[in-house]
């Protein structure tokens, strides 16, 4: 049953975040760098370094499959904050140019999917069907 919601929850939320967005390449500024740096650094040091203190300090272990070198990817692949980076966005700042800024930064992680592929493929991460 998850394979045949996959896709059209994936378009939803596409379309949650394109609908929500509206926003002008014109807002870029100071806060569309700190949103997306957060974003593509933060989260992938933040899952990466407490995956691995949970896994290997704690004794909690990784799923079957699972990899220490796959945390970094898996932080890439979170890093992608389109909808809920915009949510916060919209409470965050006040109406205007700073919300507007922010979102773009959201809008600007989907460069981490990119990000996630290249290092998934540098640390040769595969897929497992269990």
């Amino acid at each position: 049953m998850e394979h045949v919601l996959k896709k059209p929850v994936q378009f939803v939320l596409m379309l949650f975040g394109f609908a929500n967005a509206g926003v002008e390449f014109s807002v870029i500024g100071e806060v569309t760098w700190l949103v997306l740096a957060s974003l593509l650094i933060g989260k992938p040091l933040g899952i990466s370094i407490m995956g691995w203190f949970a896994a290997g300090r704690l004794g909690l272990g990784l799923p079957d499959g699972m990899r220490l070198a796959d945390l970094p990817v898996m932080g890439c692949v979170a890093s992608v904050g389109f909808t809920v980076a915009l949510f916060v966005a919209t409470v965050a700042f006040p109406s205007g140019a700073e919300q507007d800024a922010a979102k773009m930064g959201a809008l600007f992680s989907f460069g981490a999917a990119i990000i996630s592929l290249a290092i998934g493929r540098t640390l040769a991460v595969k897929r497992s069907l269990n």
